[in-house]
């Protein structure tokens, strides 16, 4: 396969090199004279540069400049001159024959705070930033029908969205760097990659970048998703929309909606004019989501469902801030009243000292509340690729899991420019998050137990015999309906919470001409644990035997893992950016840091704690004692870019980018009060290393004309030392040597691959970007958890042995186009200005790969409606393990708005948009057998229930689980002002 990557890259050098063959006659000349805004002085010695090309000047004594034989086309100019804004001009066109004059007048860096001032519309590509990065503004965002963060990054090329999370080039959900206004953002105990919500209106500016993100950001193995909160402007200005789906309420219609409603309210601008500023939104999310609907047919023997049943629960509670045992539920009636409740809240202030200082004050907080068991990803032990509906629970869900997520996160930042050449960066932050899951909202557990709690599906009325026993003495009878229907509850109990206070500094000096940046940084997080996992909490609680006895409490739960710890992390870094005409090269190198803390490091010093002498001398030599025990590893990164010819421009990005695995990895189980007698029970690892990714990037940018750019990359990623599980023998507490399952690090992966990027602009109406991305992403297992059932099955797991990773997608195609008709644009005599149009389709090769299937044998076990028709035995392949194919998925949404004017100051406009427009049935759940979601009638693998061939032992559910397909075609409808 490595082949295949090195052709690529030939490949994309000979295109690259044959646009040198350039036509050099009508040759322009560009001139003008820089000059100091406020005083009118000439600036002596400032650089004019055309962006993507070696083509510079600088200023004469005079403050004038001029740059001769200049192909004609559309060029990008910047302005610099040290203690002074860079300046930017886009979409500068330059023609054969007179000359073009550009006179420029620089404003001062205290004036603006470091920002560059650009003139023109934004540009399609960026040919001064040697990364695959992607820039989405508040302007973009506001023709987008996009609700949050994860909604944005998914459109993005490289971006995959799966039941998981999201992906970026073949990489787990949970490789994500997420930030918000430079704190991190993520739960690192959910596992899912994300952790304070941010609506789409609150966002100023989002940075998706895919590869090459640099020295300053630590954690980055698969990219990094930056997102600044905006601020409160120069004039007041107060925003809110309503989108709903609930048709009922307009025509008493349900077929595109699930009671979904999407509510935003945001106000801002000054409080002390040019000085002080203020933003506030608040956002409401809630739905009832498409799997509240059912799509199962009729079946012989089991009870037929109709569309006005419901899979919701009465009343969703959560523990968090309610107390059941006194019936009071009055925080989930408001905040909870359907099945996926969203809110979020933003506040932000902004203060401009003067003198080139200014502080910023951001607080975040979201709270959601469902029953998505996606919300909690302990990783490595979840099942992948699987959606979060409970179907287990479908007919009472007021007895699933409830989870309850809520996370605060503020940063305050001070920025100061001193001098012309310095300026630094000061970044306090603290980041809360709290995941809480339980049978929806119960109590840990009663205090004596007198019911049976465990959820069960049993036969019940009316009872069927199966088939015709040869003993007549003998009846079997046809099993339950594969739903909970006994009246017990979620074996889930979960809480934890992570608190990070975080401190970064960053100083950066720029050359007296511009063409040198250095910066220096640190990064510190302190942070602090509690995670309580608890499986069937009722478990070894007392029984009742009577009004005055009960057995003694013995255990809590059947299993649990309990832990409170206070690690750290952080880093040290230095960057140097180098210009030389068009030339830009980025060198980085950073030492990241890490301990576990006390809680390790007693386990590794107790005699008593399930660690093996050998792992007890292997952290000793790995880690440095500075009252804690700390660990390191340096990581280098280079970015490279240069044109080569005027407004195309090859780049090349190496780095290295390391991760700590998921704390319980490090924790489970090291107290030595640890007790389980099960087979196989897993015990933390202390001495795990930190995942390691390096990755590898050629790319090729063009702008061929202001309207029109391409981009080609080449991509290479090897990720080493994943986590799997081994067995091990231990002494336990008592001195008895016993099985347990450890981790260790033996798992790895590869991801290649290219990606096209075609972006075009119409006028200022038509906007499009296309982009193709083609790879291959292998390993050796998909989780943890897989490794050891790979033992199970076949007593080994293969140790060099590459296959596909169940969510490698080798083709994803995505469309955006953004139209913006102006009066011009008309049908007949209908003018259509005022209209707003996007579209964005999605195609991806598969959804996911799956084990093909082969036929063993042919069963006993009849099709209830044709005796003659027995069942096969389909079977995983032995050696082909997620090599097919599932089905294409194709998703198309599109949004139409009008706008228009109610009053001097208010502005009003109407929504219409389609989630899935053409209604395309996407695979989340595969059949195996036949490559797609399950259809009536489908043949299904063995280990599968089939509800035609009924079976005495026969105990999961049926295959018609909702959320085996995507959401069906959903219509909203929406209003919004703006004042």
């Amino acid at each position: 396969m490595k082949n295949k990557f090195y052709k690529a890259i030939i490949t994309l050098l000979l295109l690259s090199f044959a646009s040198f063959a350039q036509e050099t006659s009508n040759l322009a000349v560009l001139n003008g004279i820089i000059k100091d805004k406020i005083s009118g002085e000439p600036l002596i010695g400032a650089t004019i540069q055309l962006i993507g090309s070696y083509k510079a000047a600088v200023t004469d004594l005079d403050g004038k400049y001029e740059i001769k034989d200049i192909k004609p086309g559309d060029y990008n100019i910047k302005i610099s001159y040290i203690g002074y804004a860079d300046k930017i001009y886009n979409g500068i066109k330059i023609a054969s024959g007179s000359p073009k004059t550009l006179s420029v007048d620089m404003v001062e860096v205290g004036n603006t705070l470091g920002e560059v001032l650009i003139e023109g519309e934004k540009t399609l590509v960026d040919l001064e930033d040697g990364k695959s990065k992607f820039k989405i503004t508040s302007d973009d965002i506001k023709e987008m029908n996009v609700r949050d963060v994860q909604q944005i990054v998914a459109l993005q090329p490289g971006v995959n969205q799966t039941p998981d999370g999201i992906q970026i080039r073949g990489s787990r959900a949970y490789e994500t760097s997420y930030y918000v206004d430079g704190i991190s953002a993520q739960d690192p105990l959910a596992g899912t990659g994300f952790g304070v919500g941010v609506n789409a209106n609150s966002i100023q500016q989002l940075d998706v970048i895919t590869g090459g993100a640099g020295a300053e950001y630590g954690d980055a193995v698969a990219g990094v998703i930056a997102t600044k909160i905006r601020e409160g402007g120069d004039k007041w200005r107060a925003t809110g929309n309503w989108i709903t789906d609930n048709q009922t309420r307009l025509w008493n219609s349900s077929s595109m909606g699930w009671n979904t409603d999407n509510v935003n309210f945001g106000i801002g601008g000054p409080i002390i004019k040019k000085k002080l500023t203020f933003f506030s939104s608040i956002d409401m999310n809630l739905t009832d989501e498409y799997t509240s609907v059912p799509n199962e047919p009729c079946i012989t023997g089991q009870p037929c469902l109709t569309k006005d049943s419901r899979f919701k629960a009465t009343q969703l509670v959560s523990s968090l801030h309610d107390n059941v045992e006194k019936n009071d539920i009055s925080f989930s009636k408001l905040f909870a009243p359907r099945q996926d409740n969203r809110w979020a809240n933003t506040l932000k202030l902004a203060y401009t000292i003067g003198n080139g200082m200014k502080i910023t004050i951001t607080n975040q907080s979201s709270l959601a509340i469902n029953q998505n068991t996606r919300s909690l990803q302990v990783v490595g032990f979840d099942q992948v690729f699987s959606p979060g509906f409970q179907y287990r629970f479908s007919r009472n869900m007021d007895n699933a899991t409830t989870y309850t997520n809520q996370t605060n996160l503020t940063s305050l930042n001070f920025k100061h420019f001193f001098g012309k050449q310095w300026n630094y960066d000061i970044t306090l932050g603290r980041m809360f998050s709290n995941l809480r899951a339980d049978a929806n909202g119960r109590p840990f557990r009663p205090e004596t137990i007198d019911q049976v709690y465990d959820a069960e599906s049993i036969v019940s009325d009316p009872v069927t015999v199966y088939g015709n026993s040869p003993n007549p003495q003998i009846k079997y009878v046809n099993p339950g309906p594969g739903y909970v229907n006994n009246g017990g509850i979620s074996s889930v109990w979960h809480d934890h919470y992570v608190q990070e206070i975080t401190f970064k500094g960053k100083i950066t000096r720029t050359s007296e001409n511009k063409k040198s940046t250095f910066t220096a940084g640190i990064e510190h997080i302190e942070q602090e644990f509690q995670w309580a996992d608890v499986d069937k909490p009722w478990v070894g609680a007392p029984i009742k035997i009577n009004s005055q006895l009960s057995t003694p409490s013995t255990s809590v739960g059947s299993k649990s893992d309990i832990w409170k710890v206070n690690p750290c992390k952080g880093g040290i870094f230095i960057n140097e950016d180098l210009k030389y005409k068009g030339i830009i090269a980025s060198f980085g190198l950073r030492l990241d840091y890490w301990a576990f803390g006390k809680y390790v490091d007693d386990a590794i010093n107790d005699p008593i704690s399930p660690i093996s002498e050998a792992g007890r001398l292997k952290y000793k030599e790995s880690s440095l004692d500075l009252g804690r025990r700390f660990q390191a590893r340096l990581l280098p990164n280079l970015n490279v870019s240069f044109p080569i010819t005027d407004n195309n421009v090859l780049y090349f990005n190496y780095s290295h980018a390391k991760r700590l695995e998921h704390p319980r990895y490090y924790y489970q189980a090291l107290n030595p009060e640890f007790q389980s007698r099960s087979f196989l029970s897993e015990v933390g690892n202390p001495t795990l290393k930190p995942q390691t990714t390096v990755a590898y990037e050629l790319g090729y940018k063009s702008q061929i004309t202001q309207n029109t750019a391409i981009e080609f990359k080449a991509f290479y990623k090897d990720i080493f030392d994943y986590v799997t599980k081994r067995q091990a023998v231990l002494l336990d507490r008592t001195g008895q040597f016993v099985e347990r399952q450890i981790y260790i690090n033996q798992d790895y992966a590869r991801v290649r691959g290219i990606e096209f990027v075609y972006s075009q602009r119409i006028a200022r109406s038509f906007r499009t970007v296309a982009s193709v991305t083609y790879q291959i992403a292998t390993g050796k297992a998909n989780s943890a958890a897989e490794a050891t059932l790979q033992i199970r099955q076949q007593g080994f797991v293969g140790a060099n042995k590459e296959r596909p990773l169940v969510w490698d997608t080798p083709i994803d195609a995505k469309l955006t186009l953004i139209f913006t008709p102006d009066s011009t644009w008309k049908i007949g005599r209908f003018k259509l200005n005022g209209f707003r149009f996007f579209l964005s389709s999605v195609f991806k090769s598969n959804n996911m790969r799956y084990t093909p299937q082969i036929v063993t044998y042919k069963t006993d076990i009849q099709r209830i409606n044709n005796p003659n028709d027995f069942r096969n035995a389909y079977e995983d392949h032995p050696v082909l393990r997620d090599t097919e194919l599932s089905q294409a998925m194709f998703w198309t949404d599109l949004k139409i708005s009008r706008d228009f004017t109610v009053a001097k100051k208010l502005n009003m406009s109407v929504s219409l948009e389609f989630k899935n427009i053409f209604n395309n049935q996407n695979s989340q759940i595969v059949n195996k057998v036949t490559g797609r979601a399950y259809s009536d009638g489908d043949q299904l693998p063995i280990s599968d229930r089939d509800p035609y061939y009924q079976n005495p032992q026969d105990n999961g559910e049926m295959p018609f689980d909702p959320a085996r397909f995507r959401q069906p075609r959903q219509m909203l409808i929406g209003i919004s002002f703006n004042i």
